[in-house]
């Protein structure tokens, strides 16, 4: 049941549990500091920092008890809340270590001012549950008036809210004060004018790695253990402590009874539906997904909805009626029509040719032609840019008034059918050609839905039956044994680290995986208790540990193997390719010269599109008719002649160049998750040793 649920359905103010943005506010909890410090309670560090199980199993029980309080099921999710935990503590202890060190704050009105003031939250504004229902424009009452019940009913889930948009606004504040500390000086910028502008061609002959297959080159010991000496101090080589399992998977499927439960309590709802006098309170108290918007009802392929649909009235409720995993009851708030339209075109777009007149010429060119052949089909192959349409022959079919651009469709729905027009719109210019214009019936509903799940007597029967098979089976080869006797599947997943999160297919396995690392509740060749992981029951056993450290030779032996195949083409394509002209290298190789044409080392790609930085920043330092040695690239090696260069001049002004540099590398910051985050995550060493613990 929904927080919404439990306030009186009569009352005037509308809550709505929120959508969009406030998702991401609802996990977590408020940071509240850590308990005791206890060595055998350690669970993982911050910055060398202890992060305590009492502190961690806290935060989770919180969230729980928040979660519980609105109604929000736990069940299956125990997994993805202790993550989600987890992952909110280490970047609340990695940002305000670096917040506090310069003082930064949140105060009251700055609060208030994001929630309903003048800066409000990303997503709160275009959010319809805060929008007033006559004028579609953004009310702040509406999210006071939220809050402010949330405070009085609901304290728990109101300070898990609270908590997630402080901390996103002090994220927030941090990133944009790095973002204004970015700064690209006049070195940087003249360097990166060089690496665009200065250009060289050149010819060469190329003799790729694949030419030769790995099996005819042989590689001794000796070789690969030179190789693995020399290189055995590099991070590659640092190896996690693994695992390799065997399980079996036993799904939990809702039974015929469970189906028709779900129906029949759906069916003793739509009385009060019907009599409803609050139809949003009364969606949100009992709807699974708790969407209180009114919906657009397409009964599609579905026979029995539409039979419905065609003999009810407004303010009747329909079904219940499946929808994919679901079933649902509909109240009807409207029946009418609407236009619909179906159109083909071909894009040009602003894009590749951002001068409209050329466009415009352009497309009066193929109006033209598609006029005199009718081959509307064969010109959207040759010329529309429109990827979204391109496979269909340019059409868009059945769409509304809404749905496309003014310009798009006036064209679409104004137009006669069969007409071909011209019209410019913000992607490009547009060739429409009307094809169909129809009236559809809608109709207009709230919606009750419940999943279609198994009940707990269903789940029961089943963890009863992976219960039996893993105590008959004991150790890993009766488990075998045992499925191949009762028909079960089992699957093997191998060198899975501490990191994993799931088993393959299993979403929030990580309980197991936990199971299989410690030593302390698993042991080689051990079958585990079952695990409950929403609808799948595993049972597996642990066929092997790995212990983290360095890979030993024999362990690394067939993985550099390629690597030393590799190098071992590289002396040879050099040896048999050195002090040759390119005619000689193309008569003997039986190639051709290839050329490349102006590229840079902003723009190192060669024909065929491999990236090849390092030969063409060597190309730049040659001068014209020079011929290189062998050189070693990331596809083959390489022989090439400049052909010309062209030599740039200094300039006085880089700032377009120091512009474009500034640009990305506040892009790089604006990409919170994987650019400042990530980069203070890996400073902080954080350790997650949970695995030890549960």
């Amino acid at each position: 049941m929904a927080a919404i649920g439990k306030i009186n359905e009569q009352s005037t103010l509308l809550l709505i549990v929120i959508g969009g943005a406030m998702v991401a506010f609802v996990l977590g909890d408020i940071f509240s500091g850590g308990g005791p410090t206890q060595q055998n309670q350690y669970v993982g560090e911050v910055f060398g920092e202890e992060i305590n199980l009492i502190e961690y199993e806290r935060r989770v029980d919180a969230e729980k008890q928040s979660m519980a309080s609105i109604g929000q099921p736990i069940g299956g999710q125990d997994q993805q809340i202790r993550n989600q935990v987890w992952n909110d503590m280490i970047q609340e202890k990695v940002m305000y270590t670096e917040m506090n060190k310069i003082g930064m704050r949140l105060g009251q009105d700055e609060f208030d001012d994001i929630r309903f003031g003048e800066n409000i939250v990303a997503g709160f504004e275009d959010n319809p549950n805060f929008q007033d229902p006559e004028t579609g424009q953004f009310d702040p009452k509406m999210v006071q008036n939220y809050f402010a019940v949330m405070q009085t009913q609901f304290p728990l889930y109101y300070e898990n809210q609270v908590n997630k948009i402080v901390n996103q606004r002090l994220y927030e504040k941090y990133n944009n004060l790095l973002l204004k500390g970015e700064y690209v000086n006049t070195l940087e910028a003249k360097d990166e004018y060089y690496r665009q502008e200065q250009e060289v061609s050149f010819q060469y002959i190329s003799r790729d790695y694949e030419s030769v297959p790995d099996s005819t080159v042989e590689v001794s010991d000796s070789e690969l253990r030179a190789y693995y000496d020399k290189h055995k101090g590099e991070d590659r080589f640092k190896k996690e402590a693994t695992v390799n399992l065997k399980y079996v998977v036993f799904n939990v499927e809702p039974t015929d009874e469970d189906v028709e439960a779900i129906k029949e309590e759906l069916t003793k709802l739509k009385s009060d539906f019907k009599n409803a006098q609050n139809d949003s309170l009364y969606v949100l108290k009992y709807s699974r997904s708790r969407n209180a918007a009114i919906m657009e009802l397409k009964a599609g392929e579905n026979a029995e909805l539409q039979a419905m649909l065609d003999d009810a009235e407004v303010g009747d409720v329909v079904g219940p009626y499946r929808n994919g995993d679901v079933f649902a009851i509909a109240k009807i708030l409207n029946k009418g029509t609407e236009e619909r339209a179906t159109a083909r075109h071909i894009l040009l777009s602003k894009q590749t040719e951002p001068d409209v007149d050329k466009l415009m010429a352009r497309a009066d060119s193929i109006k033209k032609v598609i006029q005199r052949n009718n081959n509307f089909e064969a010109m959207v192959a040759e010329f529309s840019e429109d990827p979204g349409s391109l496979a269909d022959g340019g059409r868009y079919e059945n769409f509304d008034r809404q749905t496309m651009v003014e310009e798009f469709t006036e064209a679409s729905f104004d137009k006669p059918i069969g007409s071909i027009n011209i019209v410019e719109t913000t992607y490009g210019v547009h060739i429409v050609e009307p094809l169909e214009h129809n009236e559809v019936a809608i109709v207009e509903s709230r919606i009750i839905d419940e999943p279609i799940i198994p009940s707990n007597r269903t789940f029961n029967e089943v963890y009863d039956e992976a219960n039996t098979f893993s105590v008959d089976a004991g150790k890993l080869d009766k488990m075998i044994t045992l499925a191949e006797e009762k028909g079960y599947k089992v699957e093997e997943v191998t060198d899975i680290t501490t990191q994993t999160r799931s088993l393959p297919g299993i979403q929030g396995s990580v309980e197991a995986i936990r199971w299989a690392h410690s030593d302390e509740k698993s042991k080689v060749n051990q079958v585990s208790q079952p695990f409950e992981f929403d609808r799948k029951i595993v049972v597996l056993a642990l066929e092997k540990r790995t212990k983290a450290g360095r890979a030993s030779f024999e362990d690394a032996k067939e993985e550099i193997k390629p690597d030393v195949i590799r190098e071992k083409k590289v002396e040879m394509f050099k040896e048999e390719m050195a002090n040759k002209t390119l005619d000689e290298l193309a008569a003997e190789l039986g190639v051709s010269a290839k050329t490349a044409t102006n590229v840079s080392e902003k723009r190192p790609s060669l024909p065929g599109g491999a990236g090849e930085g390092y030969i063409v920043s060597y190309a730049l330092t040659l001068t014209e008719g020079d011929v290189s040695p062998p050189l070693k690239g990331n596809r083959g090696v390489y022989v090439i002649q400049v052909m010309n260069k062209t030599e740039v001049e200094p300039r006085d002004d880089y700032a377009t160049y120091r512009d474009e540099l500034l640009q990305n590398k506040q892009n790089g910051v604006r990409t919170y998750t994987t650019g400042v985050y990530r980069a203070l995550r890996d400073f902080a060493n954080v350790k997650d040793q949970r695995s030890s613990t549960f």
